[in-house]
């Protein structure tokens, strides 16, 4: 068994692990897109000394023109892409160092809050033990567990006086001749009717014999009502009751001085959310850096592709693939060596482009996982899972598929799967009522493992 700060550590170890990957297939890529665009330039050159042996001065002075301003444009456009990745993967790179700082900031708050909390409880379980053996307390508190138990009684009797009502009362309701008589108040005061119709409902009332059901009707609507009001006086009666005994262990807390320690436990909780203010800021940071690099390299990518088109199109022109031809052709040593090396640049730049694409794919893939793994931590802290007071018993199948999302073998549903049904809520200080209980609310996402406060009771059901 881990605890919940536990397994996170190794959620963090994984994204981390995640982003060295991204960063050694992004070196490979770089390194591969910019070999390609070098080797574009150098076949550049093969056929610009190739123009310059087999043309004559017009022509060779068009043709090394052209190659000579895309080589220029291409080397141009290269040169900025490497540029603005570099600038781009260096603030993606501070970006990441402010996150790990914000993480290690908002543990240490964490483990300050937590000894905070911890010295809280044993003020608390101290002054519990000695107030158990005050006669005032355990009448009180016997008075307490009384009307609690008179609430209870009362609230189950009221709810099945409501059942009963509901289902006794549709035969009545059903009888269209005794709905009409009480809805016009027949019997009763608040009748107003001319003496015909006087006449009339009399006739009908003998009938559906009216005055008895008009009797039991009304005492069926009113028993549910006299015992939800008992009901709600028993719950008030147990609020005050409850609040007496709060007051008692408040009071007996404030003695023993537990004001102070509170008030160091409240600033710990303050410093701990401005921690996780700035981590979220942190990380929203590293997330928009994370969308532009995915643009730049994953999606996009346009520099190197408008430089490779560049000299994609200086390669088509008509004269190149002439010359090509008639080198082909010709026994001249030199420029036979040319075509030579054309095609070998043309091999080359042929491997390159293979490697670039499966570091690309590699690059793509693992960018996608290590959002997955993000996006599964930060449902676990909105959860409250890391915080001291959860635990995982499950913490090698947790290893196990973190290991299988970093490769690619199981999804991040399954690591949802795993979080949630490992995950146990223990008790935090928060869950303790005596003497009202932690007057401090608990940080975002420090999840409790139940009710705090005085509770909470309904006067329309259970409570």
């Amino acid at each position: 068994m881990i605890s919940g700060r536990q397994a996170l550590a190794q959620i963090e170890h994984t994204i981390e692990t995640a982003r060295q990957q991204e960063a050694q297939f992004e070196q490979v890529y770089t390194a591969v897109t910019e070999e390609v665009g070098r080797l574009r330039i150098e076949r550049t050159e093969a056929f610009r000394e190739l123009a310059k042996l087999k043309l004559d001065a017009i022509t060779k002075n068009e043709v090394v023109g052209h190659l000579d301003a895309a080589e220029r444009q291409a080397v141009a456009l290269l040169n900025n892409r490497k540029e603005t990745l570099r600038q781009l993967t260096e603030r993606r790179r501070q970006a990441e160092q402010r996150v790990r700082q914000a993480e290690a900031a908002r543990q240490a708050a964490i483990d300050v809050l937590e000894k905070a909390l911890a010295e809280v409880e044993a003020a608390r379980k101290n002054v519990e033990a000695k107030i158990s053996t005050d006669p005032e307390w355990i009448s009180t508190r016997a008075e307490v567990a009384e009307v609690t138990e008179q609430a209870k009684q009362a609230e189950k009797k009221a709810v099945q006086a409501e059942a009963d009502r509901d289902e006794k009362r549709r035969p009545y309701e059903a009888d269209a001749l005794f709905m009409y008589l009480w809805s016009r108040k027949f019997g009763t005061a608040d009748y107003k009717a001319n003496p015909f119709t006087r006449y009339m409902d009399r006739l009908v009332a003998r009938v559906v014999g009216y005055d008895k059901a008009r009797a039991n009707y009304t005492l069926l609507n009113e028993i549910p009502e006299r015992l939800r009001e008992h009901s709600r006086r028993i719950i008030n009666e147990l609020r005050e009751t409850r609040a007496k005994l709060t007051a008692l262990e408040r009071k007996a807390l404030v003695e023993a001085g537990v004001e102070a320690v509170e008030a160091r436990a409240a600033k710990a909780r303050d410093v701990l959310s401005d921690m996780v203010h700035k981590l979220s800021e942190a990380r929203e940071a590293l997330a928009t850096l994370d969308r532009a690099y995915d643009t730049s390299v994953l999606e996009g990518d346009t520099p190197y592709r408008d430089a490779v088109e560049l000299l994609a199109a200086a390669d088509e022109r008509e004269n190149l693939e002439q010359l090509y031809q008639e080198a082909l052709a010709t026994p001249t040593p030199r420029d036979e060596e040319i075509v030579r090396s054309i095609q070998a640049i043309d091999g080359r730049i042929n491997q390159a482009l293979h490697r670039a694409v499966n570091a690309h794919r590699q690059l793509k893939e693992t960018a996608q996982r290590r959002a997955m793994i993000e996006h599964e931590r930060e449902r676990l802290q909105h959860r409250g899972y890391d915080t001291p007071y959860g635990t995982f018993s499950n913490e090698a199948a947790l290893s196990n598929i973190l290991g299988g999302v970093l490769t690619g073998a199981v999804g991040g549903a399954v690591l949802g799967q795993v979080l949630n049904g490992g995950f146990h809520q223990g008790p935090s200080p928060w869950d303790s009522d005596f003497g009202g209980g932690l007057p401090i609310p608990p940080p975002d996402g420090f999840g409790t493992g139940g009710i705090f406060g005085d509770g909470d009771f309904r006067t329309g059901g259970s409570f």
